[in-house]
């Protein structure tokens, strides 16, 4: 279902809701009602234009037609957004019980709220979107055919070492053809950031956007300990794995291109084709729980699924909720890896929690991101219990399961890499390119888990090229990594009980953000918790997990 209504329309109608008058409970809930159906109105329209364009980002009038839309209608309502959001906090002794979390959130909006800004921010999301272009369109020539950066990374399995190391190498080949012209982008938007933060009062878009995202609960500080708490009790433990890699291998030491492959040089091959997927992951959500077959179902039937990956396409994977057309679309990059099966349940704990939260008004959906991603990463643990649908033998199961695990905790020394990189970049906003690459070497070798790097080291500094949110979404990372620790939680909760870890999360996923993160991490039965004592247990957790599977193999 499409709504293409025009400008003029939207206004008009925000302009009756803002004539309304509010004197009891009941015109309050109505005035966030009315605001509900217009911005689920235009979320939908902009959610179709976004993934028409992602879908084929070789077609111009695609990326055009988004442009457009959100420079043309977005922004230019966003003013009378701004006016609504202000009624709605004004009118807060009329609020009913359950909506203290909602106008604490609206009342940070409205006052990082400057008009000024409004056109800075529509530079910066067309910006934004030329990096998904630049690099979904990337090939390169490797064993007598064109491969797009995303196919290259199939080959980071292969067993023999030179296939993928030469797989390895291709895919920087490719992302220095654009290196040039990526560095000028993000030169681009870092100063359209910093602009948008002076304006708004702050020094540095690091501390403006730490607001702007409602982080309430947490601190920059706070982060600091957590990147801290990830390389003490982290890294020694992944250290300690590539160790055994390394020796599995039979190899000097652990190259870039080492650490994929199966050590008993087997690739896992959980599916043929994308129908093999789809009909695979329904038979893993149906025993989890009817409804999320059922749902799964729905979205194929209404064509809300893409999922293979193909020259042209964007990179990456996400869920985008549809409002009006009651369900959402799911896209993403499909190679045939276990990190496909992986991303489908993700996005599918996105798409659960969409579903769930379509009912509560818009602020109350999954706007948080460390809310959010416990819903995908959850899913992602929770399914793991069914993968053998996909893998048929208890060998590949077993072995499915150890990567699952392994890479819960090999992902988060990136995760903070990501995150303190970009700490660093905002709050440095002067620095040159030469500097932004030094910088980012410096945190991969603070970092690395003992992979050798040597006579690679433009590779290493480069590598954040590959980090499409450093591009399009700028602090939208650390949020995997919190998430994930929560994730874990709920993992550990699911074994002991799995029938009432499930109710735990059921009950989470319909909460959305109608509380501080916190609370809704509780009620997911996880913690929001950055001490390294908290990150050793889970450590402990994940080894003793491992240590049972490699034992029974």
């Amino acid at each position: 279902m499409k709504y293409e209504r025009t400008f003029e329309s939207f206004r008009d109608s925000l302009e009756q809701i803002l004539n309304l008058p509010v004197h009891s409970s009941d015109d309050f809930r109505e005035l966030v009602n009315r605001w509900t159906d217009i911005e689920d109105q235009i979320e939908e329209e902009l959610g179709w234009r976004y993934i028409r364009m992602t879908l084929n980002t070789e077609n111009e009038e695609l990326m055009r037609d988004y442009e457009e839309y959100y420079e043309g209608v977005v922004a230019r309502l966003k003013p009378l957004l701004h006016e609504l959001k202000k009624k709605i906090v004004q009118n807060e002794r009329y609020a009913p019980f359950g909506f203290e979390h909602m106008l604490k959130v609206l009342k940070n909006e409205v006052e990082l709220f400057r008009e000024e800004n409004i056109p800075l921010q529509v530079e910066e999301t067309v910006l934004s979107k030329e990096y998904g272009a630049i690099v979904g369109g990337i090939t390169v020539d490797f064993m007598g055919e064109r491969k797009t950066l995303q196919q290259l990374s199939v080959y980071l399995r292969d067993p023999n070492r030179s296939v993928r190391e030469a797989a390895w190498r291709k895919r920087f080949e490719g992302i220095w053809t654009k290196r040039e012209e990526l560095n000028v982008l993000f030169d681009r938007l870092k100063e359209i950031r910093h602009r948008q933060a002076l304006n708004a009062g702050f020094s540095n878009y690091r501390d403006y956007a730490h607001r702007l995202k409602g982080r309430f609960e947490y601190t920059p500080e706070d982060l600091f300990r957590f990147h801290e708490a990830v390389e003490k009790e982290v890294v020694p433990y992944l250290r300690e794995r590539l160790k055994v890699r390394r020796e599995k291998l039979g190899v000097e030491s652990v190259k870039p291109w080492d650490t994929e492959v199966d050590v008993d040089g087997k690739v896992l091959k959980p599916f043929k084709n994308v129908e093999e997927l789809v009909e695979k992951t329904e038979r893993v959500l149906v025993k989890i729980h009817p409804t999320f077959q059922e749902r799964f179902s729905l979205m194929k039937e209404k064509g809300l699924l893409d999922l293979e990956n193909r020259k042209g396409k964007a990179p990456g994977g996400y869920n985008h909720t549809l409002p009006k057309t009651g369900a959402p679309f799911i896209f993403m990059n499909a190679v045939g890896r276990p990190d496909d099966v992986r991303t489908i349940f993700h996005e599918l704990g996105h798409a659960m929690h969409s579903f769930e939260t379509l009912h509560l008004p818009t602020l109350y959906r999954p706007e948080r991101m460390e809310v959010a991603e416990l819903a995908s990463m959850s899913m992602e643990l929770i399914s793991m219990e069914q993968w053998r649908e996909f893998y048929e033998s208890e060998e590949d199961f077993k072995k499915a399961k150890i990567e699952e695990l392994e890479g819960t905790l090999t992902f988060l020394p990136w995760c903070v890499i990501v995150d303190a990189f970009q700490h660093w970049i905002y709050t440095n906003p002067n620095h040159t390119p030469k500097e932004r690459y030094d910088y980012f070497a410096h945190l991969m070798d603070r970092f690395n888990p003992g992979v050798d790097w040597t006579g690679l080291e433009e590779e290493k500094r480069t590598r954040w090229l590959f980090q499409l949110h450093i591009f399009e979404v700028p602090f939208y990372y650390i949020e995997y990594g919190i998430a994930q620790i929560g994730a874990l939680d709920v993992y550990r909760n699911y074994l002991k009980d799995p029938e009432k870890a499930l109710q735990d999360y059921l009950r989470f996923l319909r909460v959305g953000c109608s509380s501080p993160v916190d609370e809704v991490y509780r009620t997911a039965g996880a913690k929001l918790d950055f001490s390294r004592e908290h990150l050793r247990e889970i450590v402990g957790f994940v080894a003793g997990e491992i240590e049972k599977l490699e034992s029974s193999r």
